[in-house]
């Protein structure tokens, strides 16, 4: 089987279908993964309804005029590519980033914090396919016991609010929090803050 079906949206028109497109070949350092689950994220559905435009399209999504959606993936490790280092094997159970570094602005070459990162489903082809491609540092094992649907949304869903609450928000213990939105990043916000001790949480 050289084919597999995918979630494209066609960058002109708007246009969202599942096609048949060549299963994709690793290249150095990337590893070919089989989705098990892919998550729904909001921002899918205003890239396709034209409310949301990719950022920073790469040189394959522009030639192709389209782009496989889904920056929230988990699956198993199919085919390395040359030059993996990383120890993966076939089968080994792994979640992806939703996004990498771009590798070529100043940020990046001088080893510091990339100023034209790229979004998995957004700007370079995502997860809601059979297969895609994933650079192998963008890669995280996941142990047996956890399901790949849950896998798949830790990192957007789970992940944005946990950088909000520990990160950027510093919360402690015994400290109000308050959360405007209860939608998918929102509940697990409370579930969140409510494991770093906040109270009370208004949300």
């Amino acid at each position: 089987m050289n084919t597999m079906l995918a979630g494209r949206l066609r960058l002109d028109t708007r246009t969202f279908a599942v096609e048949e497109v060549p299963i994709p070949v690793p290249g150095p350092g990337e590893v070919l993964v089989e989705v098990r689950a892919a998550g729904v994220c909001l921002s899918d559905v205003h890239l396709i309804d034209g409310s949301l435009s990719p950022f920073f399209l790469t040189d394959a999504v522009t030639e192709a005029g389209a782009v496989t959606l889904g920056h929230e993936v988990a699956g198993v490790v199919h085919t390395l590519g040359p030059d993996v280092k990383g120890g993966w094997t076939p089968g080994q159970r792994v979640v992806l980033q939703a996004g990498e570094a771009c590798g070529d602005c100043g940020g990046c070459l001088r080893r510091m914090t990339c100023h034209r990162p790229l979004t998995r489903g957004l700007d370079y082809d995502g997860g809601w396919a059979q297969y895609t491609i994933a650079r192998e540092g963008t890669l995280l094992p996941i142990p047996d016991e956890l399901p790949f649907d849950q896998a798949a949304i830790i990192p957007d869903a789970v992940s944005t609010p946990y950088a909000a609450i520990v990160g950027t928000g510093a919360v402690r213990p015994a400290q109000a929090v308050g959360i405007w939105g209860a939608g998918g990043l929102g509940a697990h916000a409370v579930r969140l803050a409510r494991m770093v001790g906040a109270a009370p949480i208004i949300a």
